[in-house]
């Protein structure tokens, strides 16, 4: 019992995976024009992303997240 056991690269390539599955999910969404579910499942992403400690598809996903943010959720003035 007195071992320490590093799981960390397992979870790393968890959250990994996680994301990924959710922006093919998103993507999904997307093209069926359910564009509040496509940001959650975005946000939920970068989370993952952010946990795996892939920096740079957190940074894409963000991007994308705002595109799709400004693009059908602007405000109408």
């Amino acid at each position: 019992m007195g071992q320490n056991i590093d799981t960390s690269a397992q979870w790393n390539e968890f959250y990994k995976k996680k994301g990924d599955y959710l922006v093919e999910l998103s993507q999904n969404h997307y093209m069926n024009k359910e564009y509040k579910k496509c940001l959650e499942l975005l946000s939920q992403a970068y989370s993952m992303y952010t946990k795996a400690g892939a920096t740079e598809f957190a940074e894409k996903i963000k991007a994308r997240f705002n595109d799709i943010k400004a693009k059908h959720f602007a405000k109408k003035e």
